[in-house]
């Protein structure tokens, strides 16, 4: 077995520490005062840290009774890093899964700064919306080439030509509730490059007539995007999607994993946020 970067080890005893409840643990991750920024508490900095860690909601709202590494994204020359795992909650005897990402910012070999994204809604059964994390770039690499063409499709509201950037039996994760999206409860997983393209589709339309426009679904997606990294097959991106249509100018804050496969098309979009 492959021993885990020692990166991705820290961001492991992150994530223990915040199950654990365990500040002084999770402090000792870090190089200067700890700073992480978290769906329930927002950013807190030292004091408002720990309470934070001692009641992290995903550990308070239910019990957490696994915990799995399922991937780890090193890039920016070990200045980030991109963590997933999946967690197993029991929310009063009902198994639900939750997926976290750590985006971590290093200084040597300790944490800067932690931007944790998740789905609230996994925990508390609400819809939220994250609200704007980052102000500037961060670190903005260029894309893998099948990458550049998702996102070019993306913000022109092409299905088609987005759908194409899959591999035939690519995969779309938005760790949603449901695979139609005019349930309001998020995107769920969408595999094969057929099935990706219909709920692509159906997102542009909801674009659209947000847009108010004819729902026809040529309106795309106004997405900011804030830190770029990669390691050379999984690039992660921070995000902010722009809805310049609604009434408070709503600001949707989010994660993407994008995992390319040896054919050079996504194998894999993994995507953390709340706006569906």
């Amino acid at each position: 077995m492959t021993t885990p970067d020692p990166k991705t080890m820290l961001a492991q005893r992150l994530m223990d520490g915040l199950i654990q409840g365990a500040p002084d643990a999770v402090r000792s991750l870090f190089d200067g005062p700890a700073d992480i920024d978290d769906p329930f508490a927002g950013r807190q900095i030292d004091g408002g840290f720990e309470s934070l860690v001692r009641n992290w909601g995903p550990a308070r709202l239910a019990t957490v009774k696994a915990v799995r590494l399922d991937h780890s994204t090193i890039g920016a020359g070990g200045r980030f890093c991109g963590t997933e795992f999946e967690l197993t909650l029991d929310k009063g005897g009902r198994s639900t899964t939750l997926n976290v990402v750590a985006v971590i910012e290093f200084a040597g070999d300790r944490m800067r700064r932690t931007r944790l994204y998740y789905r609230r809604a996994r925990v508390d059964g609400m819809q939220h919306v994250r609200n704007r994390i980052l102000d500037s770039p961060q670190h903005m690499e260029p894309f893998l080439p099948v990458v550049a063409r998702y996102q070019a499709a993306l913000t022109a509201g092409d299905a088609e030509g987005q759908a194409a950037t899959f591999s035939p039996h690519g995969r779309f994760d938005g760790h949603g509730e449901s695979t139609d999206l005019g349930d309001g409860v998020g995107m769920g997983i969408y595999e094969g490059r057929e099935t990706i393209r219909k709920v692509l589709v159906q997102m542009f339309g909801i674009i659209d007539k947000d847009a108010g426009h004819s729902a026809t679904g040529q309106h795309g997606a106004n997405i900011e995007k804030l830190n770029i990294f990669s390691d050379g097959r999984t690039t992660i991106m921070e995000f902010n999607i722009i809805d310049p249509n609604h009434p408070t100018n709503r600001v949707h804050a989010g994660v993407a994993a994008y995992e390319v496969g040896d054919d050079g098309l996504i194998r894999e979009a993994r995507v953390y946020d709340e706006a569906w």
